[in-house]
């Protein structure tokens, strides 16, 4: 049986908006080549909630990380 990783990318927009983007691997190095891709991206996104992990076939995540502006952005509007 051949492992397989699926990729998801979590937004959430300045509305209240979200999304999720997933994309699926059949090579660990392929789905963590775009899960630090997704993480490059979200480091300088002005999105408020920017998000990536990689969740294995038997439903382990192996990766993860959170970019959460939305206190930061609250903060500076108020």
């Amino acid at each position: 049986m051949e492992n397989f990783y699926t990729v998801l990318e979590v937004q959430q927009d300045a509305n209240g908006s979200r999304g999720v983007i997933p994309t699926i691997y059949g090579d660990e190095n392929q789905a963590l080549a775009k899960y630090y891709t997704i993480c490059a991206a979200a480091a300088v996104s002005g999105i408020p909630y920017h998000a990536a992990e990689i969740i294995r076939d038997d439903g382990i995540i192996t990766e993860g990380r959170v970019f959460d502006r939305r206190v930061e952005l609250a903060q500076n509007e108020g």
